[in-house]
Order: structure tokens, then C-alpha cells, then sequence
């Protein structure tokens, strides 16, 4: 296991926070901002918009699929950050 990583993440913008994982966890640095959360196959495509992103609850979330993906991160409104353990 690599060791933690913080990850600055700007307000309203997805931000990858994970290339390429299968299992993994992420934690939030602010637990008083609306982030939310989504996945694409490792090369696919950003998102660009909330589509199919899910609210982030709770202050952390596990990271396990089957094949590698990459996760990103959107904090609503305001500038936030998560430690990203894989």
C-alpha cells in the first residue's frame, strides 16, 4: 500500500483523485462541504457534469471494483480536499 495522499480539489469541478484502482479508500479533509462522487473506466472520458454522480455522504467512502477505474471528486460551492488511501 502506497502511503496517503492529500488531494486538493477546486470548487465546482470534478477532480481525479484516483487512476487505474480496484480497492482503495477516501476520506474528506472537510466534512462541512456537499462533495460528490463518481467513477469512469480507467481512460474513459471526465465527467462533465452531476449526471450520474452520487452524493458523497458520510466522511468516507471505499474504493472496490472488479477492473481498474478512476475516481473523481466535485466539492459544490467550495474548495475542499480528501486523503486518498490505495
Amino acid at each position: 500500500m502506497a502511503d496517503p495522499v492529500l488531494v486538493p480539489c477546486p470548487a465546482d469541478q470534478w477532480t481525479k483523485v484516483a487512476t487505474a484502482v480496484t480497492i482503495g479508500q477516501i476520506w474528506k479533509q472537510r466534512t462541512d462541504l456537499e462533495y460528490w462522487q463518481t467513477y469512469r473506466a480507467t481512460g474513459g472520458a471526465a465527467p462533465s457534469d452531476l449526471t450520474d454522480a452520487q452524493a458523497w455522504v458520510g466522511q468516507s467512502a471505499k474504493i472496490s471494483a472488479p477492473s481498474a477505474i478512476d475516481v473523481y471528486i466535485y466539492p459544490k460551492k467550495k474548495a475542499g480536499s480528501v486523503r486518498v488511501d490505495l
